[in-house]
């Protein structure tokens, strides 16, 4: 099948389903391969710094990393957004999907945390640039009005499964990670790693897309005005025109409201906020002082790991021997847990003679036995404290989990009334404040109200903020390409989402957890960051209450900017 569309514009029903299936996947993937993060972030830093996961240093990277891939998102989604309007949307489509398959392969394979970053962020700068692709592409294949609308809502409510499904996948791996063939990665590194696991499924996408893109075609719209010449020259500069600049700013200024809803509240929710809640008082006063006794060990274990470290690079074999102690000294423990006392026994025996092994490789340097010798203490020591803290802390997960769910439910529920009420062609003023106007009240209510009692009445008011917050994602992406003209809908709807959302949008996580919480009441830091998200929460939307009544009225024509 040719790559474009016939003179007339009609696509052929089939195409129709295979675009629709294209798109799908690709919103789909775009949660999944984000949502990746928070599920393999820290055991992957853990691991590549050879240090507990509860670590400050593991801790402070972790934000690190978040902060490094939402500003190479931003920077690059925006030359992406540009690269869209010069070279077609299909094409960067499919560059991009192929950028966040491959990528986190990548990642999975690393044995540094510089390269695990580097890869982590190329999957957030896929994933930003395709969003605004896939967009702008279905917004331009369907000429009539019914069904670009079912095509841009729909497709975008599988975004919200993405969420679920990697939690499942991820879930899964968790599980049977070492029945899974081995990795090929140096014996130091756990060969049988769950998190790299996860990684490599975030090529899934890969195998569809590649096979169905041939099959659809490029923007009609675009690829007669490239031809013709007479479609104009992409640019930042062109955003800010006279005529387009309310809607440059407006646009950026809701995206970034509805990001700082996201992250500045809703993401908190489920690490950040409910284990404060009232039914796990048991818990957190029984992990308070084992949590105590970790903060200090891991303080003493950063510098006896370095030591540790010079150790590994002055003796040649040491290290490789160090792992097979550490896994020596898991299995242990997993043996003694089931109570395979034939399985423990042989394990014992084997680490004695690694331990002679040890002492006849490191007879020229005692010193470096000294310091190995010396974090294997604090491993054990922090191997029991996580011990003790497990069976509290798998009732916090367990509602926390809860909460990830009724959260994710609730976007979903957000996608397709979005999906509804735009095929029902309600106002765009209006059907934005559909959503803006009760998350006035469901955002204080659920953060400075239903957090104090807990139960299934928080649940509810999660899921409520959870549809009300994500809608606006798909709002924005059925309303971007629609007010931008043609050769600048790439950039422009870039610009809105990568510079207003994820560049200034996600900052509020930072706002929330290190700016407004130490300001306000609260008998725990939990307390504190749930004030601070319903503070957050109902200013960012009140803020875009007030600019959607800026929003501009989408021009008619494919190239008219609006006036």
């Amino acid at each position: 099948m040719s790559t474009n569309s016939n003179s007339s514009g009609a696509i052929p029903p089939s195409t129709r389903w295979l675009v629709l299936i294209i798109a799908s996947i690709g919103f789909l993937f775009d949660t999944y391969e984000l949502l990746m993060t928070p599920l393999v972030g820290v055991p992957a830093i853990a691991e590549l710094l050879a240090l507990p996961p509860n670590n400050p240093l593991v801790t402070d990277w972790t934000g690190r990393m978040l902060w490094i891939s939402a500003l190479c998102g931003g920077v690059f989604g925006l030359m992406g957004g540009w690269l869209i309007d010069q070279f077609g949307r299909k094409r960067i489509m499919v560059l991009s999907i192929l950028l966040y398959s491959f990528s986190p392969c990548a990642a999975a394979f690393a044995t540094s945390l510089p390269v695990f970053v580097f890869f982590r962020s190329l999957t957030f700068v896929g994933v930003c640039v395709e969003f605004i692709a896939a967009i702008t592409w279905l917004a331009e294949l369907f000429d009539d009005r019914k069904q670009r609308e079912f095509a841009l809502g729909f497709t975008q409510a599988f975004a919200s499964l993405g969420g679920i499904l990697v939690t499942a996948v991820n879930s899964w791996i968790v599980v049977h990670a070492n029945e899974l063939p081995s990795l090929p990665v140096p014996d130091f590194l756990n060969v049988h790693a769950s998190w790299r696991y996860t990684l490599m499924t975030g090529f899934f996408p890969a195998i569809p897309i590649a096979l169905l893109l041939p099959f659809v075609p490029e923007s009609r719209a675009w690829v007669e005005r490239k031809a013709a010449g007479t479609m104009s020259r992409p640019s930042l500069k062109g955003l800010f025109a006279p005529e387009l600049r309310r809607t440059t700013l407006v646009t950026a200024g809701l995206s970034a409201c509805a990001y700082a809803a996201a992250f500045g509240a809703l993401q908190l929710t489920p690490l950040r906020v409910i284990p404060g809640v009232p039914e796990l008082s048991e818990q957190r006063a029984g992990l308070k002082p084992l949590q105590d006794e970790a903060k200090t060990l891991n303080v003493e274990m950063i510098s006896t790991n370095a030591h540790a470290q010079d150790a590994f690079e002055k003796m040649p074999g040491l290290r490789a021997l160090g792992a097979k102690r550490a896994k020596n000294r898991i299995a242990f423990r997993a043996a003694m847990k089931t109570g395979d006392k034939a399985r423990a026994d042989a394990l014992n025996a084997e680490f004695k003679e690694l331990t002679a092994e040890m002492e006849q490789l490191c007879a020229s340097d005692p010193d470096a036995k000294t310091a190995v010798l010396n974090r294997e203490k604090l491993l054990k020591q922090l191997g029991d404290n996580r011990e003790k803290q497990e069976p509290l802390d798998l009732a916090v997960k367990a509602r926390a989990n809860s909460a990830q769910l009724w959260q994710e439910i609730g976007g979903l529920a957000g996608r397709i009334a979005l999906a509804l009420l735009v095929v029902l062609a309600v106002a765009r003023g209006t059907l934005l404040r559909i959503f803006l106007v009760p998350g006035l009240i469901a955002v204080p209510l659920t953060y400075f109200g239903l957090y104090a009692s807990g139960g299934q009445a928080l649940n509810w008011g999660i899921a409520a903020c959870g549809l009300l917050i994500v809608a606006q994602f798909s709002y924005f992406g059925e309303f971007l390409p629609k007010v931008f003209p043609l050769h600048l809908r790439g950039t422009g709807g870039s610009f809105a989402t990568n510079v207003g959302g994820r560049m200034i949008g996600t900052s509020a996580a930072f706002l929330t957890t290190n700016i407004v919480a130490p300001m306000v009441p609260g008998n725990s830091t939990f307390d504190k960051v749930a004030f601070a998200a319903g503070i957050v929460g109902t200013s960012v939307f009140l803020i875009a209450l007030l600019l959607s009544f800026l929003l501009p009225t989408p021009p008619s024509g494919d190239g008219e900017a609006p006036r």
